[in-house]
């Protein structure tokens, strides 16, 4: 242990943190000069092109083009009209992202409630008249 290694005194890098030496230096060469490659793909487009790829399968003796995409949901449909447990909660995840049950209105006595307290809004607002503006004398 050198003279200039003190055991108490915390490392100038450690986690999370780099040696200020192998920082790139600003203004100088860059540190990925042939950069990414022309024609590349991102994953993103990678994700797409393999999910929308269209494929022939047999479905009830019949020959069908779908995308693999479509095709894992008829298998997911499958599987849970068949009792996969598993396929049912993801079936349940899906229809309430993508199908959410309609909201009925409101019967006219749950309306009623709503409607007394905005004529009690109302009536204090006039009796107390806190939103009125000052009338100016040069208007």
């Amino acid at each position: 242990m050198s003279k200039n290694d003190d055991p108490k005194k915390p490392s100038a890098w450690g986690k999370g943190k780099t040696d200020p030496a192998s920082w790139w230096k600003k203004g100088g060469p860059s540190p990925n000069p042939k950069g990414r490659p022309k024609g590349s793909k991102s994953q993103k487009t990678l994700y797409k092109e393999a999910f929308e790829k269209k494929i022939t399968v047999s479905m009830d003796g019949e020959h069908k083009t779908m995308t693999k995409k479509e095709l894992g949901y008829h298998q997911l449909a499958q599987k849970s009209a068949a009792g996969d447990l598993k396929a049912f909660a993801m079936q349940k995840d899906l229809d309430e992202k993508f199908d959410p049950p309609e909201v009925a209105p409101p019967t006219p006595d749950e309306s009623a409630a709503d409607f007394a307290a905005f004529d009690a809004y109302v009536e204090l607002r006039e009796k107390f008249r806190v939103f009125e503006k000052p009338e100016t004398e040069n208007e």
